[in-house]
C-alpha cells in the first residue's frame, strides 16, 4: 500500500521580487502547487501557509513559524514549494530547515520548480549550488536597489516615504517637493521667532501649543503617531523643543535635497544605522525654499554660538528621590551657575517635574530649589532619629549579621564561578568534538559554521560571566575585611548625626519625596533599613 503523505503548501512573496512580483503572486503559486498535488496520489493537502510581503533572507515570518509548529506536533509531514526561493533565500539558515531539521523530524520536501524530491536518493544534491545562487541572487537585488537609490539621490530626487513637514509630494513629478501653504507659514514663523524675535526653542514650541497649531506629526498623519494613544488632553501631538531644533537645522527649507541619512546594515538584516553627516549626499536648489537663505544663514549662526559642549555633569544627593506630586513625573535636577565680578562662581541647583521640563502632558508645577527641599529632609529626618537608639547589643548583632551575609555572598559568588567553569569546559569539548565531526565530513561546512558560531557566542558569555565573577569576589573579599564593629559605630555615628550626609545614605532612610505646586514636601522613610 502507498504511503499518503500529510501535505503542507507553503507561499512566500516580499518586495524584492520586483518585475516578478506578478509571476510569483500567491494565487498562482497555489495553482502551480495543487495541480502537483492533484497528479500525485501520495499526496494529501492538509493546511496552507502563506507569507505575503515578508523577505526570504531570514524565517522571522508567522507562516513558516506556525508551519514549524504544526511539524512538532504531527501534523504534516510533507512541505511543497513552487521553487526554492519561495522557502528562502539565505544559504545557512535554509540548508540547515533541509538537510537537518527535516531528516531528523522526517519531513519530505518538494521543491517543484527545481525539480527536488528528498524522497529520491539525489534529492539534495542539487541543493547545496541552488541554496548559494539564491542566496547571492538576494544580495545582488539588494546591491541593485541601492545601487538606483545612490543614483535618484544623488540626482536630488526626495526618497523620503513622507513630505518633511512644510512641502508636500509632487503629485505631476515623481520624487519632487512642492510647498504647503499651511505649514510654510508655521516654518517661517518659527525661523522668524527664534532669529527676529530671540526666542529659545522651548519658547516657540510653548507658543505654537499654545496656538493650538497642529504638530507635524499629527498634520502629516503618521501612522506609527496617529495609533498611539495621546498624551495631550485636547487630543493633539504637541510641539517640543527637539523638533523644533531639526527644523532650524533641516536643509530642505533652502531648497536642497538630504539623502543618506540612514543606510542599511544587511541585505539579512532589517536594521538601520545612522550616518554621520559627512556621510550625506546633499543636492542644492532641487525645489522652491521657504527660508531666504540670509535668515537661514543668521539662524545657522545663532545655532552655532549656542552649542556648548558640557565639560561637567552636576548631581545632588537627593537626585532620583524626588517627584511630581501633581502628576507623578520623577524630578529633573537643574543646574545655574554663573560667575560673578569678583570671580567667584554662584550655582543653584533646582528639581523641575519631568513630565513639566520636556513638555510632555499638562503639567502645571513649577520648579523647586534642591536646598529648600533638603533643608526641610533634613529637619524632618532630625525629628525622627531622635527616637532610635542603639544600644552595644544591637550593634554587634548587627556586626554578626554583616559578616554572615558577606560570606554568605562570597560563597554564592564562588560556586556561580565554578558552575561557569564546568559550562566553559563543556563547550570547549563540544567544539572539539564538531570540529573532528567536520573533518570526518560526519557534518557539512555550512552545519558546522552554523553551530560552532553559535557555540562560540555562548562560550564568550560564560567568558564575561567567569570574568564578572572573578571581579566581585575580589571585591567581596576586600568588602569582608572592611566589616569591623569600630566601621560599623562610625556610619551609624554619621547617619545619626546628619553630617557629610551622602547619595547612598538617604537611599537607606527615604523611599520617595514629592513636592507640589505650593511647595509642600511629602516624605516616605524606609528607616527599616539602617
Amino acid at each position: 500500500m502507498t504511503r499518503q503523505y500529510k501535505v503542507a503548501k507553503y507561499m512566500r512573496l516580499s518586495r524584492d521580487d520586483g518585475d516578478d512580483r506578478e509571476s510569483e503572486s500567491i494565487e498562482n503559486q497555489r495553482d502551480i502547487i495543487n495541480t502537483y498535488i492533484n497528479k500525485h496520489k501520495d499526496l494529501k493537502e492538509v493546511k496552507e501557509y502563506a507569507d505575503d510581503g515578508y523577505t526570504g533572507t531570514n524565517f522571522d515570518r508567522p507562516g513558516f513559524q506556525e508551519m514549524l509548529k504544526d511539524i512538532e506536533e504531527g501534523k504534516i509531514d510533507c512541505i511543497i514549494t513552487k521553487d526554492l526561493s519561495r522557502f528562502g533565500r539565505d544559504h545557512i539558515d535554509t540548508g540547515y530547515y533541509l538537510e537537518r531539521y527535516f531528516p531528523s523530524n522526517a519531513i519530505r520536501y518538494i521543491s517543484i520548480g527545481d525539480n527536488v524530491d528528498t524522497l529520491e536518493s539525489d534529492g539534495l544534491q542539487f541543493l547545496t549550488f541552488k541554496l548559494s545562487f539564491n542566496d547571492y541572487y538576494a544580495q545582488d537585488i539588494s546591491n541593485k536597489i541601492k545601487s538606483v537609490k545612490q543614483r535618484k539621490i544623488e540626482k536630488g530626487e526626495f526618497q523620503g516615504g513622507i513630505a518633511p513637514y512644510g512641502y508636500k509630494k509632487d503629485k505631476l513629478i515623481k520624487n519632487h517637493l512642492i510647498i504647503d501653504e499651511y505649514a510654510a507659514e508655521i516654518i517661517k514663523d518659527i525661523f522668524d521667532m527664534y532669529v527676529n524675535k530671540g526666542m529659545s526653542p522651548q519658547k516657540i514650541a510653548d507658543e505654537l501649543n499654545k496656538r493650538e497649531i497642529l504638530a507635524p506629526a499629527m498634520y502629516l498623519k503618521i501612522p506609527t503617531f496617529m495609533k498611539r494613544e495621546s498624551c495631550n488632553p485636547n487630543g493633539k501631538y504637541l510641539w517640543y523643543r527637539t523638533q523644533i531644533g531639526k527644523i532650524l537645522k533641516n536643509e530642505v527649507y533652502i531648497g536642497n535635497v538630504v539623502g543618506r541619512k540612514f543606510q542599511k546594515v544587511s541585505h539579512k538584516i532589517a536594521k538601520v544605522r545612522t550616518t554621520n553627516p559627512e556621510e550625506y549626499i546633499i543636492v542644492e536648489n532641487m525645489h522652491k525654499p521657504i527660508i531666504d537663505i540670509n535668515i537661514w544663514d543668521k539662524a545657522q549662526a545663532k545655532i552655532r554660538s549656542k552649542h556648548i559642549t558640557r565639560t561637567r555633569k552636576f548631581d545632588h544627593p537627593l537626585k532620583g528621590l524626588i517627584f511630581c506630586k501633581e502628576c507623578g513625573g520623577i524630578a529633573t535636577l537643574r543646574t545655574r551657575v554663573e560667575q560673578r565680578k569678583s570671580g567667584n562662581e554662584w550655582r543653584a541647583d533646582y528639581f523641575i517635574c519631568s513630565n513639566k521640563n520636556s513638555n510632555r502632558g499638562n503639567c502645571n508645577n513649577k520648579q523647586i530649589r534642591a536646598d529648600f527641599i533638603e533643608e526641610k529632609v533634613k529637619k524632618e529626618l532630625k525629628k525622627e532619629i531622635e527616637h532610635i537608639k542603639y544600644s552595644e547589643e544591637e550593634l554587634k548583632n548587627i556586626f554578626k549579621n554583616s559578616k554572615v551575609k558577606a560570606k554568605e555572598k562570597l560563597k554564592k559568588l564562588e560556586e556561580n564561578l565554578n558552575t561557569s567553569k564546568n559550562q566553559l569546559n563543556l563547550i570547549n569539548n563540544i567544539l572539539e568534538e564538531m570540529y573532528q565531526d567536520k573533518i570526518n565530513k560526519i557534518i557539512t561546512q555550512i552545519d558546522f559554521e552554523k553551530f560552532y558560531s553559535k557555540k562560540n557566542e555562548e562560550k564568550e558569555k560564560i567568558l564575561n560571566q567567569i570574568n564578572n565573577f572573578e571581579c566581585d569576589i575580589k571585591k567581596q573579599k576586600e568588602e569582608l575585611e572592611k566589616i569591623d564593629i569600630d566601621n560599623i559605630l562610625e556610619e551609624t555615628n554619621k547617619i545619626l548625626s546628619l553630617k557629610n550626609i551622602t547619595k547612598e545614605m538617604y537611599k537607606k532612610l527615604i523611599n520617595k519625596i514629592e513636592f507640589d505646586s505650593e511647595k509642600n514636601i511629602f516624605i516616605k522613610f524606609i528607616f527599616e533599613k539602617i
